[in-house]
């Protein structure tokens, strides 16, 4: 197999930087897919397409005003549109009496369902919400839609962090203002990228490893990591079984639609509910593996002793002890806490960002090469584990 060195992992890293934006149904969707299925294929795995069909968002406009200044923004992509007018009031605090309420909030207000911001959006009886991104440079950083296919609440536009000040005070003084959100659906479509390594024992139950593909930006760190340790997990999986020693079938998945409610993974579970249960374990691999600006490393799983080997590991291959976090599986996040909540057995692996969903989430700053590549040997070496025992 090949040798996941730092350079390699910055090759890997660079070249889906370049492919643009990773927002599903766009053109960097797809010229990122098709990057990975090329790398996929060359680990000498069986590779194929699953289609994934998207509505995707088309925003026409998204904006608000008030005191003479404009200033743009985006929609919560599982809010409903206002009308062609908008929608004007006063601007006050969250769950003040005002028309429109205005509040601050992280990028990861949203990384599950159930969360602090879904019950606000869900109870308020504001006409309209802002809400400003909070994230380092206080860019515009959107919060995924955990529910686009079922829109909810009110109408509710994101703006970048740097307007915090000037809306915070227009809060406080209850100032005039006019939200414009206006946005439509497009039938389009996304696909998530399939790599199987067969072992020849198809009753063996097989290891399935997952990672998202796509996001708001570039998302470079937010994703690269997880795409460079997916191919090592593929790779790893291909040498086994050129050594004859693959016990159980090795299936991955590149997943679509992570900033839209997990729609690629939903549409696998959909497709292959036996896979759930079926597998001898998932290993989830999440956002922000190897960031530079925060290498806080999360492990999360079903049995402890799966994390546990999975700290070894990290930590043979140069990976810093003191920046690996072990918790439970009750905390885990993205398609892992899907993944666990249809009762999957999961290894989730998960980081930090500074830069999470801002359009700064590039290489090279935000990325940690060496980093990546501790990762990816390290999951290479717990496939060669798990895939090699019955």
């Amino acid at each position: 197999m090949k040798e996941y060195t730092a350079s390699r992992a910055a090759q890997l890293v660079s070249a889906f930087d370049l492919s643009g934006i990773h927002r599903v149904g766009t053109p960097g969707d797809f010229a990122s897919g098709e990057w990975l299925e090329r790398e996929a294929g060359a680990t000498g795995a069986a590779v194929s397409r699953m289609p994934v069909g998207v509505n995707r968002t088309v925003v026409d406009e998204a904006w608000l005003e008030s005191a003479g200044q404009r200033i743009d923004g985006l929609p919560m992509f599982d809010s409903p549109p206002t009308a062609a007018a908008g929608i004007a009031g006063k601007l006050g605090a969250n769950e003040s009496s005002s028309e429109i309420g205005y509040l601050d909030l992280p990028p990861n207000s949203a990384s599950i369902k159930g969360m602090r911001f879904e019950t606000i959006r869900r109870a308020t009886s504001h006409a309209a919400l802002v809400v400003a991104t909070r994230v380092t440079g206080e860019s515009l950083a959107p919060i995924n839609a955990q529910f686009f296919d079922a829109p909810f609440g009110p109408p509710v536009l994101l703006v970048a962090g740097a307007n915090h000040a000037l809306l915070q005070t227009q809060a406080q003084k209850n100032a005039a203002i006019k939200v414009v959100s206006i946005h439509r659906r497009e039938k389009t479509q996304s696909y998530n990228v399939a790599a199987h390594v067969a072992s020849g024992n198809p009753a063996t139950a097989p290891l399935l490893v997952v990672t998202p593909r796509t996001g708001w930006w570039e998302s470079t760190a937010e994703r690269a990591g997880g795409i460079v340790a997916w191919l090592a997990a593929i790779d790893a999986a291909t040498a086994l079984r050129e050594q004859k020693t693959l016990r159980r079938d090795v299936r991955s998945y590149a997943t679509c639609g992570h900033e839209l409610g997990h729609l690629g993974l939903t549409e696998l579970l959909a497709r292959e509910p036996s896979l759930v249960k079926g597998a001898h374990h998932w290993l989830h691999l999440g956002a922000n593996l190897g960031c530079a600006s925060n290498l806080t490393l999360f492990l999360r799983a079903a049995d402890p002793a799966d994390s546990a080997t999975m700290r070894d590991l990290l930590c043979a291959e140069g990976y810093p002890a003191e920046h690996i976090r072990v918790e439970t599986i009750s905390v885990v996040s993205g398609e892992g806490r899907d993944i666990t909540d249809h009762g999957g057995k999961v290894l989730s692996m998960a980081g930090a960002n500074a830069h999470f969903h801002a359009a700064s989430d590039r290489w090279p700053g935000n990325v940690n090469a060496a980093g990546i590549a501790s990762i990816s040997r390290a999951v290479a070496k717990w496939i060669a584990l798990s895939a090699a025992t019955q």
